[in-house]
């Protein structure tokens, strides 16, 4: 089945896209509603969740305050939670190339998708 963009979808990408901070789905919300004011809860959560499936967002879950976070960058990487304050920070300097193709050939498997998530004391909680 072919995917649909519809102007829906584009909005939460482009909030997404220019508000780097790993929204939750209720900030996704209340950003599409400043810019689509017409635009209903359902919808958002269906397009969230259709663009999670779709490999567009990856769904961070957050142990420190139980909510799901959003991130549209899917690129291999990894998030720091800081437990004092809840930021999520992304992490980009890892090399799980070698960890990856050694679990692979090893145990005879195929890793489809990594999530990593850390957590610890961000650097402003930690001064």
């Amino acid at each position: 089945m072919k995917e649909r963009n519809t102007k829906q979808k584009q909005i939460i990408l482009d909030i997404l896209e220019n508000n780097r901070i790993h929204p939750t789905i209720n900030e996704i919300y209340n950003m599409a509603k400043t810019k689509y004011p017409t635009i209903g809860q359902a919808t958002v959560y269906r397009n969230v969740n259709h663009l999670v499936e779709e490999g567009k967002l990856i769904k961070i879950p957050n142990n420190t305050n139980n909510l799901d976070h959003y991130d549209i960058n899917t690129s291999i990487h990894s998030h720091l939670i800081c437990r004092k304050c809840g930021r999520i920070i992304d992490v980009f300097d890892n090399d799980y190339t070698k960890l990856f193709n050694n679990f692979e050939t090893n145990k005879s498997i195929k890793i489809d998708k990594v999530m990593i998530i850390l957590e610890g004391i961000c650097s402003n909680c930690n001064k």
